[in-house]
């Protein structure tokens, strides 16, 4: 991470507006429940269509700005991310050169050329993810519920009760999967290697009627990578499901929990909105 750091220092300004665009994107995206709920519940019932058509509007504008701070955020995070792995690249390449004899066998040829490819395309998504999601998701999250706990504080609480649920999955997860992952890069430094010999031998391969022994010995090391990648996968994917079975949870117990507390008055139907 430390690493990663000292080469965003000199594009610090631009990270800066990144956090900053999707900063007012999101808070702006906040505001939109509140328009909704005023809308729905004080607006709509006067019957001033004049009113109804202006805070229509205040809606599509909050939405056009969203969209407008969210793609370029989106956009200048790509830029930042490209120009920062883009100098990564180039000096991992530089210092590979200047690797003795000794260093390049304990690394392996097939590890570095992972490491400036694969890798290297990894670290590009990790970098333009930290500086997207990795700032909306806390301030919807956060922001959400502090928005819901303004409005109905018995409704916020089952958002209070899911949260946390989906942050232990998220985190089970990762805890899970990531090791998962560190054998994916394993197999596929095999894959290479084998792959790189091959090529670089392929008439002493020719010449002694090996190409079954190699097909056989690439097929292994792919089936393997598979099956690795496969596992990971998997894991990885469970996020998914969960979250969407404890969203739906949620808005059912919402819908539920809110025609009761609008029955009794406790609450307006907008707010469930």
């Amino acid at each position: 991470m430390r690493f990663m750091l000292s080469y965003l220092k000199k594009y610090r300004w631009m990270v800066a507006g990144v956090m900053g665009l999707k900063l007012a994107g999101t808070l702006l995206e906040l505001l939109i429940p509140y328009v909704l709920e005023h809308l729905v519940d004080d607006v709509a019932p006067s019957r001033d269509l004049r009113m109804v058509i202006i805070w229509g509007l205040a809606m599509l504008v909050l939405a056009f700005l969203v969209r407008l701070f969210n793609v370029t955020a989106n956009r200048r995070s790509v830029k930042v991310a490209q120009l920062a792995t883009y100098e990564i690249r180039r000096d991992l390449f530089w210092r590979t050169l200047n690797l003795s004899g000794g260093q390049i066998d304990e690394f392996g040829l097939p590890s570095l050329t992972s490491r400036m490819t694969s890798d290297s395309y990894n670290v590009q998504s990790f970098l333009q993810s930290s500086q997207t999601l990795g700032i909306r998701a806390p301030i919807m999250l956060l922001g959400g519920i502090g928005v819901t706990w303004t409005m109905d504080r018995g409704l916020a609480a089952i958002l209070c009760v899911l949260a946390p649920i989906m942050i232990v999955v998220v985190i089970g997860v990762s805890l899970k999967g990531i090791p998962l992952y560190d054998r994916v890069q394993q197999s596929l430094d095999d894959v290479v290697r084998i792959m790189r010999e091959n090529i670089t031998g392929i008439r002493v391969v020719k010449a002694l009627s090996k190409e079954d022994y190699e097909k056989n010995r690439f097929g292994e090391a792919n089936e393997e990578m598979t099956r690795n990648d496969r596992r990971a996968s998997v894991i990885m994917a469970l996020p998914g499901p969960v979250m969407t079975l404890a969203l739906n949870m949620g808005l059912t117990l919402v819908v539920i929990v809110g025609a009761v507390r609008v029955n009794n008055g406790q609450t307006q139907p907008g707010v469930i909105l």
